[in-house]
C-alpha cells in the first residue's frame, strides 16, 4: 500500500521512526511531507531512513494555498473554536493553558464567550458548532485537493493534527471530504488533553494507552470502534537496548567522577513567560550540595538540556558547584540515542520538572522524581492534565515532594540503596507505555493496524450540501461581521485572576502605531502589544545585569549579512547601551570585513574577525554552520565558530573575565516579530535608530577619487539572480552612468559572503576600490566611499542600507520579488524616512518597460517632498 504520512515538521517523526522502518520493511511505500523545516536533526533523521529504504521518500506539502484573507478568517475561526474548548470546567486547574488559548484566539470570540448566556456550556458547544458550520464555507484550497490527487495514497496518516490552529487541519478536510482513509497518530502523551479539538472523526485513531483513549472518546467525541490501543512505539527500542561503554568510560567521556554516584536532571520545554528552569536548577544544585549526606552532597550531577531551550543556558555557570555537568544532544541517531540511553542507564536517580524523559525512565526502571513548587507546578505541572498521569496511574510514577528538603531527604534515601528497577516505573510503564503487555512492543501492534485501515472500503466522497452551501454564503459577511482579521498573537488578556474570573483583553493596536519611532524612544520597561514575552523580559534583565558590573563586555561576534547588522544588529545595541547606560570603554565589538565606524560611538574597542580567519576559512565556517541549523544563517545558538573567535580575542586582549553579548538574544527578542507573530512595535521598544556616523579617516580614503562621483554595487543574490537579461542591464545601466560621470564601483573581489559579484569592464569613467581595500577594512572603506558620493545605484540587498544610513540617497534593482522577504524593506524605509538621511529606492526590473515609458519626456532630477 501507498501511506502519506504528513507531519508539521519532520522531527515530529522521531517518535515514528521505528513505524516508518516497520512499514518499509514490509515493502509498504512511504512518502514523508512537511510543512516547514526544523533545526533539531529531524530531517537528519529521515533522510536516513530514505537512503536505507528505497520505497521511502521526503517532501514538502502545500501551505499557501489559499488568499491571505481567506487563510486569516479560517485561523482565527480555528483558533476561536479551540479557545472555547478550554473554558470547560476540566481546564479550571490549567490556568495556563486557558490564557495561552485566550491570547491567540480572536478578540470577538473572546468578549462573546464572556456573554452570561454563552458561559452556559450546552450555549457554549452551540457557539462552536456555528464556528466550526463556519470553517467549511472557506473557499476549497485548490492546491491541496490537486497534492492529494497527485499523491493518491491507500492510507493518510497525519501528526499531530491537533496544535491550536493548525493548518494540517486544511489536509485532513480535503482528505475527509474526499473519501480518502486517514488516520491520526498521537505523537506524544499530551496532545489530546492539551492542544485543539479534532474537527472530524479519522477513520483511525492510534493511542498508546487507555488513558488517551478516553481522551479521544470524552474530549474529541471518537467513538470506541474508531480507536486502537498501541502501546507508545516511540520508546520501543529503549526496551532491551544496551550499553556501549562501561560506567567509567561514560563518567570519564562527560566529566564526571566514576568513582561517585550521579544524579541525571532533565530538563522540560516549560510555558515560555511562566518559569525560569535554569533558576529553579540552581537553587536545586545549592540544596543537594547543602545536604548533611556527604553522598548526596557530592554526588555527580548531569544536567542534560531540551534540545528545544538551550539558548535559556547560555548565560547560566554551574561551575561553581563543583562536579555539575551540562551535556546532551537530540537522540536522533544511534550515536546520539546511545549517550541519552547511557546518561539514564548509569544515573542513580533521574529529577526534572514535566518532560518526557520522565517516561523514557521508567522504561529504564529508574527511580524517577520531581518538586512541586507553587510557581512551577501551576502552570507547567499540576496545572496541566497530562502531568496527573505520572502522579496517579498504578499508583504514579513520579517521587514527588512539596519542598526541596522533603525532596532531598528522597534522593538521600534512594542514593543510600542499591541499584535496583523501582517498583513504581515498572507498574507505569506496563500500563502508559505497553498495556498489552510488557513482552509486547508497540509498533508491529501499530503496522498491523495500518494495514487493516487500508483494506477497509473507501468512504464515499462527500459533495457539497445544503449546510456547505450556506456556509460558503455566509462566509464573507461573517468576516464583516466578526471582525476576525486581528492580530493572531498579540497578548489580549493577562492570567485570570486570583478568584477565577475572565481576564480583560486590552483594545487592539491601530496599524498606524506599529511604525518604527525614530526620534523618540520607547521606554523598555513598558508593557506594548508583543513586548512581555519571556524573552523580552530576560533581555532587560540580561542588559541590567550587564550594567550592574564593571566587567569588560565583549559583543558578538557577528558573522552574518551586513542587512540585519545595520537594520537590527545595530540599533539593538545602541538601545542595550543607552538603556544600561554602559560606558563605551567597557565594549569591544566583535565583527568582520572593518565595521569598526558602525559601531560608534557606544563602542570604543573592535576587532576583526579576519584578523584570525583568512576569507576563504571564514566563509567554510559560515556555511557549516548554516548547514547545521538547517540553511539558516541566523545566530539562533552560539556556534563552535562563535566561541573559537571570542577565546581569540580574550587571549589578544587577555581578558581573563568579561561579560558576552552574542547576536542570539537579539535573533531570539525578535524572532517572533520576524515570524509575524507580534507587531512591530517589539524592534521599536527595542532599538535606537540612528545615521552611520563618519569616521575620522573618510576623507583620506577618498583622496584620490573624483571630486563628483557615484558610486554603483552591482552583484548577483536572491533579488537579483545571475541570469542574462539581468547581466545585460546591469552592462547598460553603468554605460548610461559612465556617459553622465564618473562611477566608483564596489566590486570588493573577495569571497566572503553569499554574493558572486558581477565581473567588472574596463571603462573611461569607471573606477575600482581593490587596490585599497583589504578583507579587513573592505565595510570601513565603502562606507566612506557611499558617503561621499552623489548617490548609490546597484543591486537591492542588505549592504544597500549602508547608503540611506550615510544620508546618500540609493536607487536598487531587483527581479525576484520571490528572493527576499518584504517586511524587512518595509522596516527598512520607515527607518530611512524617519532618519531624513537618504532616500531609499526600490526598483522592480519586471516593471521597468512601463516605467521607461511614465518617464519618456523627462522628469526633475530631484522632487522635493
Amino acid at each position: 500500500m501507498k501511506i502519506l504520512f504528513l507531519a508539521r515538521h519532520f522531527a515530529y517523526l522521531r517518535n515514528f521512526e521505528s513505524v516508518i522502518v516497520e512499514c518499509a520493511s514490509r515493502g509498504h511505500d512511504v512518502h514523508l511531507a512537511v510543512e516547514r523545516e526544523e533545526t533539531l536533526g529531524g530531517r537528519g533523521m529521515v533522510e536516513r531512513i530514505a537512503a536505507r529504504f528505497p520505497n521511502v521518500t521526503i517532501g514538502r506539502y502545500p501551505l499557501r494555498h489559499r488568499r491571505r484573507e481567506d487563510g486569516e478568517l479560517l485561523r482565527n475561526l480555528r483558533l476561536g473554536t479551540d479557545y472555547l474548548r478550554f473554558l470547560d470546567a476540566r481546564y479550571d486547574r490549567t490556568p495556563h493553558l486557558r490564557t495561552r488559548a485566550t491570547e491567540r484566539a480572536p478578540e470577538t470570540i473572546v468578549t462573546l464567550s464572556r456573554l452570561p448566556l454563552i458561559r452556559r456550556k450546552p450555549v457554549r458547544a452551540a457557539f462552536a458548532a456555528v464556528l466550526r458550520w463556519l470553517e467549511r464555507g472557506a473557499p476549497p484550497p485548490a492546491a491541496v485537493d490537486a497534492y492529494l490527487r497527485e499523491q493518491a495514497p491507500d492510507l493518510l496518516l497525519l501528526t499531530p493534527l491537533i496544535d491550536l490552529g493548525s493548518p494540517q487541519a486544511d489536509l485532513f478536510a480535503r482528505a475527509y471530504g474526499m473519501g480518502l482513509r486517514t488516520c491520526l497518530c498521537v505523537g506524544s502523551w499530551d496532545h489530546l488533553s492539551s492542544k485543539s479539538l479534532l474537527r472530524a472523526v479519522p477513520d483511525l485513531v492510534l493511542v498508546w494507552n487507555k488513558a488517551q483513549r478516553q481522551e479521544a472518546m470524552e474530549m474529541h467525541g471518537v467513538p470506541a470502534s474508531r480507536i486502537t490501543v498501541t502501546g507508545a512505539q516511540a520508546y520501543d527500542h529503549w526496551f532491551g537496548w544496551q550499553p556501549s561503554r562501561s560506567r567509567e568510560a561514560f563518567c570519564r567521556r562527560v566529566g564526571l567522577p566514576p568513582d561517585r554516584p550521579y544524579i541525571l536532571y532533565v530538563c522540560s520545554s516549560l510555558f515560555y513567560g511562566t518559569a525560569s528552569e535554569p533558576v529553579f536548577v540552581e537553587k536545586w544544585i545549592r540544596h543537594i550540595r547543602e545536604s548533611d549526606d556527604p553522598l548526596l552532597n557530592r554526588a555527580g550531577i548531569l544536567i542534560r538540556p531540551h534540545p528545544t531551550r538551550v539558548p535559556e543556558w547560555e548565560h547560566v555557570d554551574l561551575s561553581v558547584f563543583g562536579d555539575v555537568v551540562f551535556w546532551g544532544a537530540h537522540p536522533v541517531d544511534e550515536h546520539s540515542k546511545a549517550d541519552y540511553f547511557e546518561s539514564m542507564h548509569y544515573a542513580s536517580a533521574v529529577v526534572g520538572l514535566n518532560t518526557s524523559a520522565f517516561l523514557e525512565a521508567g522504561v529504564l526502571g529508574k527511580s524517577v522524581f520531581t518538586v512541586l513548587l507553587p510557581r512551577y507546578s501551576k502552570n507547567n505541572q499540576e496545572g496541566t492534565i497530562h502531568f496527573h498521569y505520572l502522579l496517579n496511574i498504578k499508583g504514579g510514577l513520579l517521587h514527588a515532594a512539596r519542598s526541596f528538603d522533603e525532596h532531598v531527604e528522597q534522593l538521600r534515601e534512594r542514593l543510600a540503596q542499591p541499584d535496583a528497577p523501582d517498583p513504581r516505573s515498572l507498574r507505569f510503564t506496563e500500563a502508559f507505555i505497553r498495556p498489552l503487555g510488557l513482552d509486547v512492543p508497540a509498533t508491529p501492534v501499530f503496522v498491523d493496524a495500518l494495514e487493516r485501515a487500508a483494506k477497509k472500503p473507501v468512504r464515499r466522497r462527500r459533495g457539497v450540501g445544503v449546510l456547505d452551501f450556506l456556509a460558503r454564503l455566509a462566509w464573507r459577511p461573517a468576516a464583516s461581521l466578526l471582525d476576525l482579521q486581528a492580530e493572531r498573537d498579540v497578548p489580549k488578556a493577562p492570567p485570570p485572576s486570583a478568584s477565577g474570573g475572565q481576564p480583560t483583553a486590552p483594545r487592539r493596536l491601530k496599524v498606524s502605531s506599529l511604525a518604527p519611532k525614530v526620534r523618540k524612544a520607547r521606554d523598555a520597561d513598558r508593557q506594548f502589544a508583543g513586548t512581555d514575552t519571556q524573552q523580552a523580559r530576560e533581555t532587560r534583565a540580561l542588559v541590567e545585569r550587564l550594567a550592574s558590573t564593571d566587567a569588560p563586555i565583549l559583543i558578538g561576534p557577528w558573522v552574518s549579512e551586513a542587512g540585519f547588522e545595520l537594520m537590527y544588529w545595530i540599533p539593538f545595541l545602541r538601545w542595550a547601551c543607552a538603556h544600561g547606560r554602559i560606558d563605551p570603554q567597557r565594549v569591544t565589538v566583535v565583527s568582520r570585513g572593518g565595521s569598526a565606524p558602525w559601531y560608534r560611538p557606544f563602542a570604543a574597542h573592535y576587532e576583526d574577525a579576519f584578523s584570525f580567519v583568512t576569507p576563504d576559512e571564514f566563509r567554510v565556517r559560515v556555511a557549516e554552520d548554516a548547514a547545521r541549523r538547517g540553511g539558516r544563517l541566523k545566530h539562533l545558538d552560539m556556534s563552535a565558530f562563535d566561541r573559537e573567535i571570542i577565546a581569540k580575542v580574550k587571549d589578544k586582549r587577555g581578558l581573563l573575565a568579561c561579560e558576552l553579548l552574542h547576536p542570539s538574544v537579539m535573533y531570539r527578542l525578535f524572532e517572533p516579530f520576524w515570524m509575524q507573530r507580534v507587531p512591530i512595535t517589539l524592534v521599536d521598544i527595542f532599538s535606537e535608530f540612528a545615521l552611520l556616523p563618519e569616521a575620522p579617516d573618510e576623507a583620506a580614503i577618498r583622496r584620490g577619487l573624483p571630486e563628483r562621483y557615484v558610486v554603483a554595487k552591482f552583484y548577483a543574490n536572491g533579488a537579483l539572480p545571475d541570469t542574462p537579461e539581468n547581466r545585460a542591464f546591469v552592462s547598460a545601466t553603468l554605460e548610461r552612468l559612465t556617459e553622465a560621470g564618473d562611477v566608483v564601483l564596489l566590486n570588493t573581489g573577495i569571497r566572503f559572503d553569499d554574493h558572486d559579484d558581477y565581473p567588472k569592464e574596463s571603462r573611461g569613467r569607471l573606477h575600482t576600490l581593490e587596490h585599497v581595500m583589504r578583507p579587513d577594512n573592505n565595510l570601513a572603506v565603502q562606507t566612506a566611499v557611499i558617503r561621499g558620493a552623489e548617490a548609490y545605484v546597484g543591486t537591492y540587498g542588505g549592504f544597500s542600507y549602508v547608503a540611506p544610513l550615510c544620508g546618500t540617497s540609493a536607487v536598487t534593482f531587483y527581479s525576484h520579488p520571490e528572493g527576499f522577504r518584504f517586511d524587512h524593506l518595509e522596516v527598512a524605509k520607515r527607518v530611512f524616512a524617519g532618519l531624513h538621511g537618504g532616500s531609499f529606492t526600490e526598483v522592480d526590473l519586471r516593471g521597468l518597460g512601463a516605467l521607461h515609458r511614465a518617464l519618456a519626456d523627462g522628469a526633475p532630477a530631484n522632487v522635493q517632498g
